[in-house]
């Protein structure tokens, strides 16, 4: 843990890097199974099944 925090020490702006693509991350994820729970329509719309579709059908 030590030489992690010498190595974001030495390089900073990796650090903000890293922050920048967590924020970004958690965003997309957060944007996407918002976007499951309020869409109101059970038709196809012609999007891929998979992981898209069983997270639809857990949240609704």
């Amino acid at each position: 843990m030590r030489d992690v925090h010498n190595f974001f020490r030495a390089n900073p702006q990796v650090l903000v890097l890293l922050i920048i693509c967590v924020v970004l991350g958690l965003g997309t994820v957060l944007a996407v199974i918002f976007g499951l729970l309020t869409a109101g329509s059970d038709t196809t719309t012609g999007e891929p099944s998979g992981a898209i579709a069983v997270l639809g059908a857990l949240g609704g």
